[in-house]
Protein backbone atom coordinates (compact mmCIF):
# COMPACT_ATOMS: atom_id res chain seq x y z
CA UNK A 1 0.00 0.00 0.00
CA UNK A 2 2.51 2.39 0.76
CA UNK A 3 4.31 1.83 -2.66
CA UNK A 4 0.68 2.39 -4.40
CA UNK A 5 0.41 5.78 -2.34
CA UNK A 6 3.86 6.57 -3.81
CA UNK A 7 2.89 6.11 -7.42
CA UNK A 8 -0.40 8.25 -6.50
CA UNK A 9 1.19 11.01 -4.87
CA UNK A 10 1.66 12.88 -8.12
CA UNK A 11 -1.34 12.30 -9.56
CA UNK A 12 -3.20 13.59 -6.63
CA UNK A 13 -0.82 16.66 -6.47
CA UNK A 14 -1.59 17.32 -9.68
CA UNK A 15 -5.51 16.26 -10.00
CA UNK A 16 -6.37 18.45 -6.96
CA UNK A 17 -5.49 21.53 -8.07
CA UNK A 18 -7.18 21.15 -11.72
CA UNK A 19 -10.56 20.00 -9.55
CA UNK A 20 -10.51 23.05 -7.79
CA UNK A 21 -9.67 25.21 -10.88
CA UNK A 22 -12.78 23.51 -12.59
CA UNK A 23 -14.93 24.59 -9.72
CA UNK A 24 -14.28 28.30 -10.42
CA UNK A 25 -17.15 30.19 -12.07
CA UNK A 26 -15.08 31.91 -14.74
CA UNK A 27 -13.12 28.47 -15.84
CA UNK A 28 -16.75 26.69 -15.59
CA UNK A 29 -18.71 29.02 -17.45
CA UNK A 30 -16.01 29.45 -19.91
CA UNK A 31 -15.78 25.67 -20.59
CA UNK A 32 -19.23 25.38 -20.86
CA UNK A 33 -20.36 28.09 -23.18
CA UNK A 34 -16.95 27.15 -25.61
CA UNK A 35 -18.37 23.50 -25.55
CA UNK A 36 -21.96 24.34 -26.28
CA UNK A 37 -20.82 26.84 -29.07
CA UNK A 38 -18.36 23.94 -30.09
CA UNK A 39 -21.12 21.18 -30.50
CA UNK A 40 -23.63 24.05 -32.45
CA UNK A 41 -20.58 25.03 -34.69
CA UNK A 42 -20.00 21.29 -35.72
CA UNK A 43 -23.71 21.00 -35.85
CA UNK A 44 -23.77 23.96 -38.31
CA UNK A 45 -20.66 22.65 -40.14
CA UNK A 46 -21.75 19.39 -41.10
CA UNK A 47 -25.34 20.67 -42.18
CA UNK A 48 -23.57 23.80 -44.01
CA UNK A 49 -21.63 21.45 -45.69
CA UNK A 50 -24.68 18.81 -46.80
CA UNK A 51 -26.40 21.97 -48.05
CA UNK A 52 -23.56 23.46 -49.87
CA UNK A 53 -23.12 19.98 -51.35
CA UNK A 54 -26.50 19.88 -52.71
CA UNK A 55 -26.94 23.47 -53.85
CA UNK A 56 -23.73 22.76 -55.75
CA UNK A 57 -24.82 19.99 -57.37
CA UNK A 58 -28.07 21.34 -58.36
CA UNK A 59 -27.01 24.11 -59.58
CA UNK A 60 -24.38 22.74 -61.34
CA UNK A 61 -27.16 19.89 -63.22
CA UNK A 62 -29.08 23.08 -64.27
CA UNK A 63 -26.31 24.79 -65.62
CA UNK A 64 -25.49 21.63 -67.78
CA UNK A 65 -28.83 21.14 -68.69
CA UNK A 66 -29.85 24.37 -69.41
CA UNK A 67 -26.45 24.20 -71.82
CA UNK A 68 -27.53 20.81 -73.52
CA UNK A 69 -31.17 22.81 -74.29
CA UNK A 70 -29.14 25.56 -75.45
CA UNK A 71 -26.41 23.16 -77.56
CA UNK A 72 -29.61 21.29 -79.32
CA UNK A 73 -31.55 24.01 -80.68
CA UNK A 74 -28.92 25.55 -82.38
CA UNK A 75 -29.77 25.17 -86.08
CA UNK A 76 -26.01 24.49 -87.15
CA UNK A 77 -26.06 21.28 -84.69
CA UNK A 78 -29.25 20.48 -86.12
CA UNK A 79 -28.45 20.73 -89.70
CA UNK A 80 -25.23 18.84 -88.46
CA UNK A 81 -27.00 15.80 -87.07
CA UNK A 82 -29.08 15.70 -90.45
CA UNK A 83 -26.48 15.41 -92.66
CA UNK A 84 -24.35 13.00 -90.15
CA UNK A 85 -21.18 15.25 -90.57
CA UNK A 86 -19.84 18.69 -88.48
CA UNK A 87 -18.10 21.28 -89.90
CA UNK A 88 -14.64 22.26 -88.21
CA UNK A 89 -16.04 25.82 -87.26
CA UNK A 90 -19.15 24.09 -85.65
CA UNK A 91 -16.63 22.13 -83.69
CA UNK A 92 -14.56 24.56 -82.92
CA UNK A 93 -17.20 26.78 -81.41
CA UNK A 94 -18.42 23.63 -79.22
CA UNK A 95 -15.05 23.49 -77.88
CA UNK A 96 -15.06 27.20 -76.79
CA UNK A 97 -18.60 26.85 -75.44
CA UNK A 98 -17.01 23.82 -73.50
CA UNK A 99 -14.38 26.10 -71.76
CA UNK A 100 -16.13 29.15 -71.55
CA UNK A 101 -18.59 27.55 -69.69
CA UNK A 102 -15.72 25.54 -67.17
CA UNK A 103 -17.45 22.03 -68.63
CA UNK A 104 -15.91 19.00 -68.40
CA UNK A 105 -17.27 17.80 -71.43
CA UNK A 106 -20.02 18.22 -74.56
CA UNK A 107 -21.15 14.91 -76.24
CA UNK A 108 -22.99 14.33 -79.03
CA UNK A 109 -24.56 11.23 -80.18
CA UNK A 110 -27.32 10.26 -82.69
CA UNK A 111 -30.24 7.75 -82.32
CA UNK A 112 -27.67 4.73 -81.95
CA UNK A 113 -25.96 6.48 -79.22
CA UNK A 114 -22.94 6.85 -81.74
CA UNK A 115 -20.81 9.53 -80.50
CA UNK A 116 -20.64 12.43 -83.16
CA UNK A 117 -19.09 14.90 -81.23
CA UNK A 118 -16.46 14.94 -78.19
CA UNK A 119 -14.06 16.47 -76.91
CA UNK A 120 -11.66 13.69 -77.13
CA UNK A 121 -11.23 13.15 -80.76
CA UNK A 122 -10.41 9.77 -80.44
CA UNK A 123 -13.39 8.42 -78.94
CA UNK A 124 -15.62 9.59 -81.74
CA UNK A 125 -17.51 7.05 -83.34
CA UNK A 126 -17.92 4.94 -80.28
CA UNK A 127 -20.79 4.13 -78.28
CA UNK A 128 -21.81 6.46 -75.43
CA UNK A 129 -20.97 5.09 -71.66
CA UNK A 130 -23.05 5.88 -68.42
CA UNK A 131 -26.42 4.13 -69.73
CA UNK A 132 -28.60 6.85 -69.04
CA UNK A 133 -28.97 7.98 -72.73
CA UNK A 134 -32.28 6.28 -73.52
CA UNK A 135 -34.52 8.39 -72.24
CA UNK A 136 -33.20 11.47 -73.91
CA UNK A 137 -34.05 9.37 -77.49
CA UNK A 138 -37.15 9.03 -76.02
CA UNK A 139 -38.25 12.65 -76.19
CA UNK A 140 -37.44 13.66 -72.66
CA UNK A 141 -34.65 16.29 -71.21
CA UNK A 142 -33.50 15.16 -67.56
CA UNK A 143 -30.35 15.45 -64.97
CA UNK A 144 -28.81 12.36 -63.96
CA UNK A 145 -25.54 11.47 -62.38
CA UNK A 146 -23.47 8.53 -64.14
CA UNK A 147 -20.11 7.43 -64.66
CA UNK A 148 -18.89 8.18 -68.26
CA UNK A 149 -15.46 7.53 -69.99
CA UNK A 150 -13.81 10.56 -68.01
CA UNK A 151 -15.19 9.39 -64.97
CA UNK A 152 -18.18 10.39 -62.50
CA UNK A 153 -20.10 13.44 -63.22
CA UNK A 154 -23.29 15.17 -63.29
CA UNK A 155 -25.02 15.35 -67.04
CA UNK A 156 -27.61 17.29 -68.28
CA UNK A 157 -29.51 15.13 -71.34
CA UNK A 158 -31.82 16.45 -73.98
CA UNK A 159 -33.00 15.19 -77.15
CA UNK A 160 -32.55 17.07 -80.81
CA UNK A 161 -35.52 17.57 -83.16
CA UNK A 162 -35.39 17.56 -86.62
CA UNK A 163 -37.64 20.07 -88.71
CA UNK A 164 -40.03 17.25 -88.93
CA UNK A 165 -39.77 17.20 -84.95
CA UNK A 166 -38.06 13.58 -84.85
CA UNK A 167 -35.70 12.83 -82.65
CA UNK A 168 -32.11 12.41 -84.82
CA UNK A 169 -29.86 12.18 -81.55
CA UNK A 170 -29.29 13.57 -78.25
CA UNK A 171 -26.70 16.03 -76.19
CA UNK A 172 -25.33 15.56 -72.67
CA UNK A 173 -23.08 17.57 -71.14
CA UNK A 174 -21.46 17.24 -67.53
CA UNK A 175 -19.35 18.33 -65.14
CA UNK A 176 -17.30 15.78 -63.33
CA UNK A 177 -18.12 14.79 -59.90
CA UNK A 178 -14.08 15.93 -58.84
CA UNK A 179 -14.72 19.48 -60.10
CA UNK A 180 -18.09 19.46 -58.04
CA UNK A 181 -16.64 18.41 -55.25
CA UNK A 182 -13.16 20.57 -55.34
CA UNK A 183 -15.70 23.72 -56.09
CA UNK A 184 -17.64 22.41 -52.76
CA UNK A 185 -14.64 21.91 -50.97
CA UNK A 186 -13.67 25.73 -51.67
CA UNK A 187 -17.30 26.49 -50.20
CA UNK A 188 -16.45 23.91 -47.04
CA UNK A 189 -13.44 25.76 -46.11
CA UNK A 190 -14.99 29.51 -46.10
CA UNK A 191 -17.46 27.45 -43.70
CA UNK A 192 -14.81 26.35 -41.28
CA UNK A 193 -12.69 29.15 -41.14
CA UNK A 194 -15.95 31.20 -40.49
CA UNK A 195 -17.13 28.78 -37.83
CA UNK A 196 -13.62 28.42 -35.93
CA UNK A 197 -13.70 32.74 -36.19
CA UNK A 198 -17.25 32.07 -34.23
CA UNK A 199 -15.49 29.89 -32.02
CA UNK A 200 -13.29 32.40 -30.91
CA UNK A 201 -15.14 34.80 -30.68
CA UNK A 202 -17.65 32.34 -28.31
CA UNK A 203 -14.92 31.78 -25.95
CA UNK A 204 -13.50 35.54 -25.66
CA UNK A 205 -17.64 36.20 -24.74
CA UNK A 206 -17.48 33.27 -22.30
CA UNK A 207 -14.72 34.82 -20.29
CA UNK A 208 -16.34 38.57 -20.78
CA UNK A 209 -19.73 36.96 -19.15
CA UNK A 210 -17.77 35.35 -16.71
CA UNK A 211 -16.14 38.28 -15.48
CA UNK A 212 -19.55 39.87 -15.53
CA UNK A 213 -21.16 37.47 -13.65
CA UNK A 214 -18.32 36.97 -11.64
CA UNK A 215 -18.83 41.16 -10.64
CA UNK A 216 -22.09 40.94 -9.74
CA UNK A 217 -21.56 38.27 -7.67
CA UNK A 218 -18.68 40.21 -5.47
CA UNK A 219 -16.18 37.91 -6.72
CA UNK A 220 -17.83 35.10 -5.21
CA UNK A 221 -17.47 31.29 -6.17
CA UNK A 222 -20.43 28.86 -6.68
CA UNK A 223 -19.52 26.51 -3.60
CA UNK A 224 -18.78 29.89 -1.59
CA UNK A 225 -22.43 31.64 -2.35
CA UNK A 226 -23.96 27.81 -2.00
CA UNK A 227 -22.21 28.35 2.45
CA UNK A 228 -23.61 32.05 2.20
CA UNK A 229 -27.34 31.19 1.50
CA UNK A 230 -27.21 27.95 3.73
CA UNK A 231 -25.59 30.90 6.28
CA UNK A 232 -28.34 33.63 5.56
CA UNK A 233 -30.63 31.05 6.24
CA UNK A 234 -29.59 29.52 9.28
CA UNK A 235 -29.07 33.08 10.69
CA UNK A 236 -32.17 34.46 9.62
CA UNK A 237 -34.40 31.44 11.29
CA UNK A 238 -32.30 31.36 14.47
CA UNK A 239 -32.88 35.15 15.18
CA UNK A 240 -35.45 36.42 17.29
CA UNK A 241 -36.11 39.69 15.40
CA UNK A 242 -38.25 39.16 12.24
CA UNK A 243 -36.78 40.17 8.57
CA UNK A 244 -38.61 41.22 5.98
CA UNK A 245 -37.31 41.96 2.23
CA UNK A 246 -39.24 43.45 -0.37
CA UNK A 247 -38.98 45.46 -3.72
CA UNK A 248 -39.24 48.64 -4.07
CA UNK A 249 -42.93 48.64 -5.09
CA UNK A 250 -43.40 46.57 -1.78
CA UNK A 251 -43.30 42.61 -3.36
CA UNK A 252 -41.93 40.30 -0.84
CA UNK A 253 -38.61 38.72 -1.50
CA UNK A 254 -37.69 36.95 2.09
CA UNK A 255 -39.16 36.66 4.91
CA UNK A 256 -37.72 34.55 7.86
CA UNK A 257 -39.46 32.23 10.47
CA UNK A 258 -39.89 34.97 13.20
CA UNK A 259 -41.42 37.20 10.73
CA UNK A 260 -44.13 34.67 9.51
CA UNK A 261 -44.49 34.36 13.53
CA UNK A 262 -44.94 37.82 13.85
CA UNK A 263 -46.89 39.03 10.71
CA UNK A 264 -48.56 35.58 9.88
CA UNK A 265 -52.40 34.87 11.41
CA UNK A 266 -51.08 31.33 10.42
CA UNK A 267 -48.63 29.24 9.06
CA UNK A 268 -50.26 28.82 5.81
CA UNK A 269 -50.72 31.81 5.21
CA UNK A 270 -50.19 33.09 1.33
CA UNK A 271 -48.89 36.76 0.14
CA UNK A 272 -47.02 38.31 -1.93
CA UNK A 273 -46.73 41.81 -1.35
CA UNK A 274 -46.83 43.90 1.93
CA UNK A 275 -50.49 44.84 1.57
CA UNK A 276 -51.06 41.33 2.30
CA UNK A 277 -48.69 41.39 5.64
CA UNK A 278 -49.35 45.27 6.85
CA UNK A 279 -52.56 46.40 5.10
CA UNK A 280 -52.83 49.85 7.46
CA UNK A 281 -49.32 50.54 7.27
CA UNK A 282 -47.99 49.63 3.30
CA UNK A 283 -48.65 53.01 2.31
CA UNK A 284 -46.58 54.76 4.75
CA UNK A 285 -43.70 51.72 4.46
CA UNK A 286 -43.50 52.19 0.38
CA UNK A 287 -43.33 56.11 0.85
CA UNK A 288 -40.13 58.01 0.88
CA UNK A 289 -38.04 54.62 1.12
CA UNK A 290 -34.96 56.58 1.21
CA UNK A 291 -35.65 57.60 4.64
CA UNK A 292 -34.37 55.96 7.63
CA UNK A 293 -37.17 55.20 10.11
CA UNK A 294 -35.93 53.40 13.69
CA UNK A 295 -37.34 51.98 16.13
CA UNK A 296 -41.16 52.65 15.07
CA UNK A 297 -44.07 51.39 16.62
CA UNK A 298 -47.25 50.15 15.26
CA UNK A 299 -50.35 48.07 15.74
CA UNK A 300 -50.38 44.74 13.51
CA UNK A 301 -51.73 41.05 13.75
CA UNK A 302 -53.53 42.12 17.38
CA UNK A 303 -50.01 42.67 19.14
CA UNK A 304 -48.04 45.51 19.03
CA UNK A 305 -44.82 45.75 16.84
CA UNK A 306 -41.81 47.84 17.09
CA UNK A 307 -40.32 48.52 13.58
CA UNK A 308 -37.43 49.53 11.20
CA UNK A 309 -36.71 50.17 7.91
CA UNK A 310 -33.62 50.94 5.91
CA UNK A 311 -33.39 50.75 1.91
CA UNK A 312 -31.15 47.71 1.04
CA UNK A 313 -28.22 49.06 -1.47
CA UNK A 314 -26.52 46.70 -3.48
CA UNK A 315 -23.54 48.35 -5.25
CA UNK A 316 -24.28 51.60 -4.45
CA UNK A 317 -28.04 52.18 -5.85
CA UNK A 318 -30.80 51.34 -3.97
CA UNK A 319 -32.46 47.63 -4.68
CA UNK A 320 -35.62 47.10 -2.24
CA UNK A 321 -36.45 47.67 1.44
CA UNK A 322 -35.69 45.68 4.34
CA UNK A 323 -37.58 45.75 7.71
CA UNK A 324 -36.87 44.17 11.27
CA UNK A 325 -39.88 43.85 13.32
CA UNK A 326 -40.19 42.02 16.58
CA UNK A 327 -42.71 42.44 19.40
CA UNK A 328 -42.90 45.24 22.10
CA UNK A 329 -41.27 42.30 24.75
CA UNK A 330 -39.30 43.14 27.67
CA UNK A 331 -36.99 44.81 26.33
CA UNK A 332 -39.00 47.72 24.48
CA UNK A 333 -40.41 47.74 28.05
CA UNK A 334 -36.44 48.43 29.33
CA UNK A 335 -36.15 50.77 25.81
CA UNK A 336 -39.19 53.03 27.44
CA UNK A 337 -37.71 52.69 30.60
CA UNK A 338 -34.65 54.31 29.56
CA UNK A 339 -36.11 56.89 27.75
CA UNK A 340 -38.39 57.87 30.71
CA UNK A 341 -34.75 58.20 32.65
CA UNK A 342 -33.67 60.58 29.97
CA UNK A 343 -36.74 62.44 30.08
CA UNK A 344 -36.45 62.55 33.68
CA UNK A 345 -32.49 63.73 33.26
CA UNK A 346 -33.91 66.42 30.90
CA UNK A 347 -36.33 67.67 33.82
CA UNK A 348 -33.44 67.79 36.36
CA UNK A 349 -31.48 69.60 33.35
CA UNK A 350 -34.22 71.82 33.13
CA UNK A 351 -34.74 72.24 36.85
CA UNK A 352 -31.30 72.91 37.69
CA UNK A 353 -30.70 75.44 35.60
CA UNK A 354 -33.80 77.50 36.48
CA UNK A 355 -32.98 77.01 40.42
CA UNK A 356 -29.40 77.67 39.31
CA UNK A 357 -30.54 81.53 38.21
CA UNK A 358 -33.19 81.22 41.72
CA UNK A 359 -29.67 81.08 43.78
CA UNK A 360 -28.02 83.88 42.27
CA UNK A 361 -30.30 85.79 42.21
CA UNK A 362 -31.58 84.81 45.79
CA UNK A 363 -27.40 85.46 47.01
CA UNK A 364 -27.14 88.79 45.45
CA UNK A 365 -30.76 89.80 47.48
CA UNK A 366 -28.69 88.50 50.87
CA UNK A 367 -25.65 89.99 50.00
CA UNK A 368 -27.29 93.81 49.87
CA UNK A 369 -28.40 92.78 53.02
CA UNK A 370 -32.54 92.59 51.18
CA UNK A 371 -33.20 89.90 53.53
CA UNK A 372 -36.93 90.54 53.30
CA UNK A 373 -36.82 90.22 49.64
CA UNK A 374 -35.22 87.34 49.42
CA UNK A 375 -37.48 85.51 51.78
CA UNK A 376 -40.53 86.72 49.59
CA UNK A 377 -39.02 85.05 46.54
CA UNK A 378 -38.25 81.88 48.77
CA UNK A 379 -41.68 81.43 49.75
CA UNK A 380 -43.11 82.19 45.94
CA UNK A 381 -41.07 80.13 44.59
CA UNK A 382 -42.17 77.44 46.94
CA UNK A 383 -45.50 77.91 47.01
CA UNK A 384 -45.77 78.18 43.26
CA UNK A 385 -44.30 74.87 43.10
CA UNK A 386 -46.24 73.56 45.28
CA UNK A 387 -49.33 74.94 44.37
CA UNK A 388 -48.81 73.29 40.72
CA UNK A 389 -47.14 69.94 42.30
CA UNK A 390 -50.41 69.74 44.53
CA UNK A 391 -53.09 70.42 41.75
CA UNK A 392 -51.69 67.71 39.72
CA UNK A 393 -51.82 65.22 41.92
CA UNK A 394 -55.07 66.05 43.33
CA UNK A 395 -56.75 66.66 39.85
CA UNK A 396 -55.12 64.06 37.96
CA UNK A 397 -54.94 60.99 39.60
CA UNK A 398 -53.00 58.80 36.99
CA UNK A 399 -48.71 59.27 38.00
CA UNK A 400 -47.78 59.28 34.72
CA UNK A 401 -50.35 61.53 33.43
CA UNK A 402 -49.09 64.22 36.24
CA UNK A 403 -45.83 63.99 35.95
CA UNK A 404 -46.05 64.38 32.05
CA UNK A 405 -47.78 67.16 32.18
CA UNK A 406 -45.47 68.78 35.08
CA UNK A 407 -42.78 67.75 32.88
CA UNK A 408 -44.09 69.56 29.86
CA UNK A 409 -45.13 72.58 31.92
CA UNK A 410 -41.28 73.16 33.16
CA UNK A 411 -40.10 72.77 29.14
CA UNK A 412 -42.56 75.48 28.87
CA UNK A 413 -41.32 77.73 31.48
CA UNK A 414 -38.07 77.14 30.40
CA UNK A 415 -38.53 78.07 26.74
CA UNK A 416 -40.66 80.97 27.96
CA UNK A 417 -44.21 80.12 26.69
CA UNK A 418 -46.71 80.30 29.22
CA UNK A 419 -48.24 76.30 29.56
CA UNK A 420 -52.07 77.25 30.95
CA UNK A 421 -53.11 74.06 32.78
CA UNK A 422 -56.90 74.38 33.06
CA UNK A 423 -57.87 74.68 36.93
CA UNK A 424 -60.54 72.90 36.12
CA UNK A 425 -59.02 69.89 34.99
CA UNK A 426 -59.58 66.59 36.41
CA UNK A 427 -59.11 63.13 35.90
CA UNK A 428 -59.43 59.71 37.56
CA UNK A 429 -57.48 56.86 37.59
CA UNK A 430 -56.89 54.46 34.69
CA UNK A 431 -56.64 50.18 35.25
CA UNK A 432 -55.65 49.20 31.91
CA UNK A 433 -51.50 50.65 31.77
CA UNK A 434 -51.10 49.41 28.13
CA UNK A 435 -54.22 52.21 27.10
CA UNK A 436 -52.42 54.70 29.59
CA UNK A 437 -48.83 54.49 27.62
CA UNK A 438 -50.91 55.19 24.69
CA UNK A 439 -52.42 58.47 25.90
CA UNK A 440 -49.19 59.36 27.68
CA UNK A 441 -47.84 58.98 23.77
CA UNK A 442 -50.43 61.00 22.25
CA UNK A 443 -50.71 63.43 25.19
CA UNK A 444 -47.16 63.94 25.22
CA UNK A 445 -46.88 64.73 21.15
CA UNK A 446 -49.63 67.15 20.96
CA UNK A 447 -48.18 69.78 24.12
CA UNK A 448 -44.67 68.99 21.98
CA UNK A 449 -46.14 70.41 18.93
CA UNK A 450 -48.64 73.01 20.45
CA UNK A 451 -44.77 74.13 22.34
CA UNK A 452 -43.29 73.64 18.75
CA UNK A 453 -45.75 75.60 16.85
CA UNK A 454 -45.47 78.90 19.60
CA UNK A 455 -41.72 78.77 18.91
CA UNK A 456 -42.07 79.16 15.38
CA UNK A 457 -44.80 82.26 15.54
CA UNK A 458 -44.11 85.53 15.29
CA UNK A 459 -44.85 86.07 19.28
CA UNK A 460 -42.40 83.17 20.66
CA UNK A 461 -43.63 84.01 24.00
CA UNK A 462 -46.67 82.62 23.75
CA UNK A 463 -49.09 80.20 25.46
CA UNK A 464 -50.17 76.49 25.41
CA UNK A 465 -53.34 75.65 27.03
CA UNK A 466 -53.91 72.16 28.47
CA UNK A 467 -57.12 70.58 29.26
CA UNK A 468 -57.67 66.72 30.76
CA UNK A 469 -61.73 66.21 31.71
CA UNK A 470 -64.15 63.57 31.96
CA UNK A 471 -67.33 64.26 29.78
CA UNK A 472 -70.03 61.25 30.67
CA UNK A 473 -68.45 57.91 29.11
CA UNK A 474 -65.20 59.94 27.53
CA UNK A 475 -61.89 61.33 28.22
CA UNK A 476 -61.51 64.75 26.91
CA UNK A 477 -57.83 65.56 26.00
CA UNK A 478 -57.76 69.28 24.47
CA UNK A 479 -54.50 70.97 23.73
CA UNK A 480 -54.26 74.77 22.29
CA UNK A 481 -52.03 77.19 21.17
CA UNK A 482 -51.09 80.78 19.83
CA UNK A 483 -49.25 79.92 16.98
CA UNK A 484 -49.74 80.19 13.28
CA UNK A 485 -52.64 77.23 13.19
CA UNK A 486 -53.19 74.97 10.47
CA UNK A 487 -54.05 75.44 7.20
CA UNK A 488 -57.20 73.69 5.66
CA UNK A 489 -55.21 72.05 3.39
CA UNK A 490 -52.63 70.77 5.29
CA UNK A 491 -55.24 69.38 8.46
CA UNK A 492 -55.09 65.47 6.10
CA UNK A 493 -51.16 66.08 5.27
CA UNK A 494 -50.12 66.09 9.43
CA UNK A 495 -51.46 62.52 9.58
CA UNK A 496 -49.22 61.60 6.42
CA UNK A 497 -45.60 60.05 8.34
CA UNK A 498 -43.39 62.05 6.03
CA UNK A 499 -44.86 65.73 6.46
CA UNK A 500 -43.20 67.87 8.50
CA UNK A 501 -43.58 71.43 9.09
CA UNK A 502 -40.33 70.83 10.98
CA UNK A 503 -36.85 69.80 9.76
CA UNK A 504 -34.84 66.93 10.59
CA UNK A 505 -35.31 63.49 9.82
CA UNK A 506 -36.58 62.60 13.60
CA UNK A 507 -39.90 64.73 12.80
CA UNK A 508 -42.71 63.85 10.60
CA UNK A 509 -44.01 60.87 12.32
CA UNK A 510 -45.77 62.35 15.80
CA UNK A 511 -49.41 62.92 13.96
CA UNK A 512 -49.04 59.80 12.53
CA UNK A 513 -48.80 58.18 16.25
CA UNK A 514 -51.16 59.76 17.68
CA UNK A 515 -54.01 58.84 14.71
CA UNK A 516 -52.71 54.87 15.21
CA UNK A 517 -52.80 54.89 18.72
CA UNK A 518 -56.19 56.79 18.59
CA UNK A 519 -57.84 54.47 16.17
CA UNK A 520 -56.31 51.50 18.68
CA UNK A 521 -58.51 52.93 21.48
CA UNK A 522 -61.40 53.65 19.39
CA UNK A 523 -61.20 57.36 19.75
CA UNK A 524 -61.72 60.79 17.69
CA UNK A 525 -59.93 63.90 17.15
CA UNK A 526 -61.14 66.93 16.41
CA UNK A 527 -59.06 70.48 14.85
CA UNK A 528 -60.56 73.26 15.13
CA UNK A 529 -59.19 77.01 15.48
CA UNK A 530 -58.42 78.22 18.93
CA UNK A 531 -59.43 81.75 20.32
CA UNK A 532 -55.70 81.70 21.19
CA UNK A 533 -55.11 82.43 17.53
CA UNK A 534 -53.32 79.18 16.93
CA UNK A 535 -54.70 75.36 16.39
CA UNK A 536 -56.99 73.25 19.10
CA UNK A 537 -56.50 69.59 18.87
CA UNK A 538 -59.46 67.61 21.19
CA UNK A 539 -59.07 63.94 22.10
CA UNK A 540 -62.03 62.25 22.47
CA UNK A 541 -61.52 58.65 23.81
CA UNK A 542 -64.01 56.17 25.53
CA UNK A 543 -63.30 55.13 28.98
CA UNK A 544 -64.88 51.81 28.60
CA UNK A 545 -62.96 50.65 25.72
CA UNK A 546 -62.36 46.94 25.01
CA UNK A 547 -58.88 46.88 26.30
CA UNK A 548 -55.73 47.20 24.44
CA UNK A 549 -53.45 44.07 23.75
CA UNK A 550 -50.53 43.82 25.92
CA UNK A 551 -47.23 44.99 24.45
CA UNK A 552 -45.51 41.04 24.11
Amino acid sequence: MPIVGLFLAPFFRIYIPIMKLFKRLEIWLLICISTICLFQLIMFAYTSQHLVSTVIEQRTGRQALAIAQAVASEPSVVSAMEVGEFSPQLIERLDKLQTDADLSFIVIGDTNRIRIYHPDRTRIGLQMQGGDSLRALQGESYISKAVGSLGPSIRGKVPIYSANNEVIGLVSVGVLQESVELAAGREKILIFATGFFILLLAVFAAQWIAMRVRRKLFGLQPDEIGRLYAEQEAMLNTVRTGILALDIDGTVRKINQRGREILCSSPNQEFTHLKDLLPQHAEFLLTDTSRLIIGFELFANNQWIVLSRLPLQVQGQTDGILISMRPADEIEHLSQQLAKVQAFAELLRVQTHDYSNKLNTLGALIQMEKYDKALELIGNESRGFQDKIHALLQNIEPPVLAALVFGKYLKARELNINLDINPESELSNIDDKHKLERLVSMLGNLIDNAIEAVQRSENPEGTVRLSLEEVGSNLVFEVEDSGDGIKNDQIEKIFVPTFSSKSGAQHGVGMYLVKTYLNACNGNLEIADSDLGGARFTLYIPKASQALPELS
